[in-house]
């Protein structure tokens, strides 16, 4: 996905830079040397340009006529790495790896990432919450987490969108610079799409702790559901709170797997929620794509009673003690590593179904919760290896 965002932002820069390219650079300098804490850096860094980028070559001399320290990168390529130099003058510069132009690498003139105040970084594109996309070779992603002053993007107004996928590993900038305007970049609600094919009352749990006083509200935002079943009594009540819906009705596994995927990867959510999914996902591009980012709770104490009958096995066996269990999403069923879980006793029910209702009880409470903890950051979404609660 991110392959394909490259390619048409390359081409609507390309086009854009020629319209009025030149126009557009200065505009943008402009608005960043007019940016107050820009203009109280006295360590920044720079990039050299190349092709359709936002030019450079004129905001460097303007910074060091300013008398600010400037630092350009040196790419090491063996290192797929970049190491930080001072420059003097526009002339020293040469052309280095990928032809951009590098100040001397010399160890004198070598400057620290934590050394750096203001750092401008060029991106293919960049989304309002300062999430950028770049070449894809990893260069800036192994440099930002070393700076600590503020990061700014340089980018031309059709380079900026709404929202880009994202990777764990990811660093925001904090302001996006254009011809038109500065953006600054807001973390949004922790997003999650929710999973469900029946009647929904897991997925009511999460709308209702998003709600005014609820654990998440003001936290997290559920951004669709996605149900296979469009019977579902899930869709009514996602239509009473203004959720968009995505029915599914695929005839094959293999084409209700890709058709989730598809419209997973245009939402880019935090976090995927399978609350009452009653397939296993198989397909191993989308496991992959989400592994770690996808849950499903199940009412058993996981490794016990696994399936779709899982209250009415354990009242029929006998158990005084079951309860629910959150855990990530594999290619098994009801069986990826456990997050989290809870016991409730069931040993005064007299039916499977008075089991089951003392049970969703408390689902409904553990839920929301496991999912604020997503979204606080104690549990990391990234590490499909299970967590503490």
């Amino acid at each position: 996905m991110k392959a394909d965002i490259r390619r048409e932002m390359l081409s609507k820069r390309e086009s854009h830079h020629k319209e009025k390219g030149h126009l557009h650079c200065i505009a943008i300098m402009e608005n960043l040397l007019r940016l107050p804490r820009f203009v109280s850096a006295e360590c920044v860094l720079l990039y050299s340009s190349k092709g359709s980028e936002v030019h450079t070559a004129d905001l460097i001399k303007s910074c060091l006529s300013l008398g600010k320290k400037v630092a350009l990168p040196v790419t090491k390529r063996e290192e797929r790495a970049l190491e930080l130099y001072w420059v003097k003058s526009s002339d020293e510069l040469k052309a280095g790896a990928f032809s951009i132009l590098e100040p001397p690498a010399t160890p004198e003139r070598r400057v620290q990432p934590s050394d750096v105040d203001f750092a401008v970084v060029p991106g293919v594109s960049f989304d309002l919450r300062g999430h950028r996309l770049g070449y894809g070779m990893g260069y800036y992603d192994s440099l930002l987490p070393k700076i600590k002053g503020t990061k700014a993007g340089l980018a031309y107004r059709v380079q900026v969108v709404e929202r880009l996928p994202e990777e764990p590993h990811d660093v925001a900038v904090d302001i996006v610079v254009t011809e038109e305007k500065i953006i600054e970049c807001k973390r949004w609600l922790f997003r999650i799409v929710v999973l469900a094919s029946g009647r929904g009352s897991d997925f009511q749990s999460i709308i209702d702790a998003t709600k005014p006083g609820g654990i998440l509200h003001n936290k997290v935002e559920v951004a669709a559901l996605i149900t296979d079943n469009p019977e579902a009594g899930a869709i009514s009540r996602a239509k009473e709170n203004g959720i968009p819906i995505h029915t599914l009705p695929c005839p094959s596994r293999e084409e209700l797997d890709a058709g989730i995927k598809k419209i997973l990867d245009q939402i880019s959510p935090d976090l995927v929620v399978l609350a009452g999914y009653m397939k296993v996902i198989r397909d191993g591009a989308f496991l992959s794509s989400y592994e770690g980012r996808m849950i499903n709770i199940h009412p058993s104490l996981l490794p016990k009673y696994p399936g779709a009958h899982a209250q009415r096995d354990a009242f029929e066996a006998g158990e005084k003690v079951s309860g629910f269990t959150i855990h990530f999403v594999d290619a098994t069923l009801d069986g990826g590593p456990i997050i989290h879980q809870e016991k409730v006793d069931i040993s005064g029910c007299k039916s499977a179904d008075e089991a089951a209702a003392k049970i969703l009880v408390r689902e409904h409470v553990g839920l929301p919760l496991v999912i604020g903890m997503f979204a606080d950051g104690k549990i990391k979404p990234n590490k499909a290896k299970g967590a503490a609660f």
